[in-house]
């Protein structure tokens, strides 16, 4: 599967089971492209950096619109760490510091293929 944000062509790992969605980028070193979460619906979502190897951009989507973006998201190894909240009903994590690199912004529109 592929995203398009911008002309920006995206690919993604989905994490689509509970499992892979609480496992997410624990231990990795490296993302290609972008993780998609998604979701049945649309709500709050709460997604924190316990145990990430690298910053995240992390972006919370509605019907395919860009609402929130937690950008360059610091990993986290403490036993307390920072909550990165939105309202979505999918959640796209993207290295850190993509978002500024490529001008994604709030209100942006993400195109799935």
């Amino acid at each position: 599967m592929k995203a398009y944000i911008n002309n920006q062509e995206i690919p993604l790992e989905i994490k689509s089971s509970p499992f892979s969605k609480s496992l997410g980028m624990m231990g990795r070193d490296s993302l290609e492209g972008g993780m998609l979460f998604p979701f049945d619906s649309i709500g709050e979502r709460s997604f924190w950096m316990k145990n990430c190897l690298i910053p995240l951009d992390i972006l919370f989507l509605s019907n395919n619109t860009i609402n929130n973006i937690a950008h360059n998201c610091p990993p986290c190894e403490d036993n307390y760490c920072e909550r990165y909240t939105g309202i979505g009903n999918k959640v796209l994590e993207l290295p850190g510091g993509y978002c500024d690199n490529y001008n994604i912004k709030e209100g942006d529109s993400v195109y799935f293929e």
